[in-house]
């Protein structure tokens, strides 16, 4: 007599049978309807419900990975919380054998990542309505670092010098034109981009935040200090040039040397700090 839970996963197919044709014409956002091939995946395609929970769950997915994938500073390895933590999901949902399950599949997991991730769902820049900065919570640079990028993708100017130290240093060229013993002339003016004060920050905005910075922004190209990195030692043991970042801080790390910036706690919370020195 064949096992209860195989009687069931045949009943299921059976039921999916009279749907399978829909399979064309509905999409789940998270695969392509037309290559499903596994009962799950064709029950999910078949089902306006089902179909509708699996693209809730991908946008959220989407999002919260924009927010969250890095490179991990020591081994230079793509960091994606959120993937792993998804393949383990589906594992679980394709183990289900009738619809009641895939329904609370979806629905827990979707209340779990919104539990769970709740940082990385804030309000976009693109969303309608005023952006929500988290000022307050700036001393984790998680935090930071979301509303940073969100305030550079809306173009919010004010934002983005608020999240900026004063003084803003440009050692791009070598030297800063703000902390250097005599004043600069004006071709060096000309391209530094030290500020002095919020109001300055806004009028230099272009030239702190340029489109190879916004680029590597959206990338989310950030690395935290490395010893290996940025402090190299050669082989009698002696640290042969530090790196763009010390101890602490955070970089920018764009492919685009004179695109890299500079992240370092400034009374007690994260600010976009300097440009580092020839970088």
């Amino acid at each position: 007599m064949p096992s209860r839970s195989a009687a069931i996963r045949r009943l299921f197919a059976l039921s999916l049978s009279g749907f399978a044709l829909l399979a064309g014409s509905a999409q789940a956002a998270g695969f392509d309807c037309k290559r499903a091939r596994t009962t799950v995946e064709i029950s999910i395609c078949a089902d306006p419900g089902l179909s509708s929970l699996d693209s809730e769950m991908n946008d959220l997915y989407r999002q919260i990975q924009s927010e969250t994938v890095g490179v991990d500073g020591e081994t230079g390895r793509r960091i994606d919380p959120i993937a792993a933590e998804q393949q383990r999901w589906l594992a679980r949902r394709n183990a289900c054998v009738d619809r009641a399950c895939l329904d609370r599949a979806y629905r827990d997991r979707l209340a779990q990542m919104k539990r769970d991730w709740s940082d990385a769902l804030q309000p976009s820049a693109s969303a309608p309505g005023p952006a929500v900065y988290r000022y307050e919570r700036h001393g984790d640079f998680k935090i930071f670092i979301a509303d940073f990028r969100r305030a550079v993708a809306a173009g919010d100017r004010a934002a983005v010098a608020k999240m900026t130290a004063q003084p803003f240093l440009d050692y791009s060229q070598g030297e800063s034109c703000l902390d250097r013993p005599e004043p600069c002339d004006a071709e060096q003016r000309s391209h530094d981009a030290s500020a002095s004060n919020e109001r300055e920050v806004i009028g230099l905005y272009d030239r702190i935040i340029t489109a190879a910075v916004r680029s590597a922004l959206q990338a989310n190209k950030i690395r935290a200090y490395s010893q290996r990195i940025d402090a190299a030692k050669d082989e009698n043991g002696e640290v042969q040039a530090p790196g763009p970042i010390g101890p602490g801080e955070y970089l920018l790390d764009s492919e685009d040397v004179y695109a890299q910036r500079v992240f370092k706690k400034v009374g007690g919370v994260y600010k976009l700090q300097r440009v580092p020195f020839y970088s």
